[in-house]
């Protein structure tokens, strides 16, 4: 009996270190918060190798990968085991209401942008005119795969559109057509021209374009640049 007794003593760490409680992403120490309001937050999530986070989404959100990576995923009730590859500048949409975690099992640091929508109309659900029914549309977009030329992809979220850009060197983005905040994500270093302002971010970091700022963006760079935007109604 005492035999048993220290062994259990000796698991019960591991146990719960297996099946740890899930914490809002602010309480969360390899979260960092970048922007708040009423419409997002905006996370910087980073992990160095062997270390792992475990948060609960009560809403919707977007993962927007800095860098080419393999990480383990997995959603509660999973064994985090499952290995995942993603491309720098990968984007993916998931739903909200979830405890999620990631573990950097490989020897580099891992980081993304996380957006969390407030708004529970920002889905992937939605009336397709094509399928003539309401169905779950694409859950993200891939990167450019040609980094010689000029890449606009939009993934559209109901009431928010996501594009991944990539421009060169005296590209741009057209100006929204609706009256849209916007929020710039850089994957790469970035240098552009927003109207008459100068944005320059490196990887990681955003900026946040009120609606009334409805021009375009341009690559005012020697190299090309790619960064997410996100446009919220």
């Amino acid at each position: 009996m005492r035999l048993l007794f220290a062994l259990w003593l000796l698991l019960a760490p591991i146990s719960l270190e297996q099946d740890p409680k899930p914490v809002d992403m602010s309480k969360e120490s390899h979260y960092r918060l970048l922007l708040e309001n009423d419409k997002v937050r905006v996370f910087e999530l980073g992990l160095r190798p062997l270390e792992q986070s475990y948060v609960l989404h009560d809403h919707n959100f977007l993962a927007v990968t800095l860098q080419d990576s393999e990480i383990v995923q997995w959603s509660e009730g999973q064994s985090p085991v499952a290995n995942f590859r993603y491309n720098q500048g990968d984007v993916r949409f998931s739903f909200g209401g979830i405890a999620a975690g990631i573990r950097q099992d490989r020897t580099r640091d891992y980081r993304n942008v996380t957006v969390e929508f407030l708004n529970p109309k920002v889905t992937n659900y939605g009336y397709h005119a094509d399928l003539g029914t309401w169905t779950y549309g694409n859950t993200g977009v891939p990167p450019p795969t040609d980094p010689r030329a000029k890449y606009i992809t939009q993934l559209p979220l109901g009431e928010a559109q996501v594009d991944s850009v990539q421009l060169l060197s005296g590209d741009a983005l057209p100006p929204p057509e609706q009256d849209v905040d916007r929020l710039v994500i850089a994957v790469t270093d970035i240098d552009l021209m927003n109207g008459s302002k100068r944005l320059r971010k490196s990887s990681g970091e955003i900026v946040w374009i009120p609606s009334e700022q409805k021009t375009e963006l341009k690559n005012r760079g020697g190299e090309a640049a790619r960064f997410v935007v996100v446009e919220l109604k």
